[in-house]
């Protein structure tokens, strides 16, 4: 007969560290600026040294997604005139 026996220890939730929530302009330059790293950390299990804290902060702050992107930044990434128009392709001579 085998038996088992194992602690169960309730999983505590999360607080936020900050009481002080980024503005949205704070979150809006520091996604352009690729400086997510620098908002309030609103993770208590993911400390400033940890090597995954800067790409886990600009998921947070900026978005994965273009779509989940703010505005500003996706109006800078948009393509100038020059490159819209569509080149032509060279003619090949017969």
């Amino acid at each position: 007969m085998l038996v088992t026996t194992s602690f169960v220890t309730p999983v505590k939730s999360q607080e936020p560290t900050t009481d002080t929530p980024a503005k949205s302009n704070q979150v809006l330059n520091a996604c352009i600026q690729n400086q997510a790293e620098t908002l309030p950390n609103p993770f208590t299990d993911v400390p400033s040294n940890h090597w995954a804290f800067k790409a886990v902060m600009t998921m947070h702050y900026c978005g994965a997604f273009r779509k989940a992107m703010p505005p500003a930044l996706f109006q800078k990434l948009q393509p100038t005139n020059s490159q819209q128009q569509p080149q032509k392709e060279p003619q090949l001579q017969k």
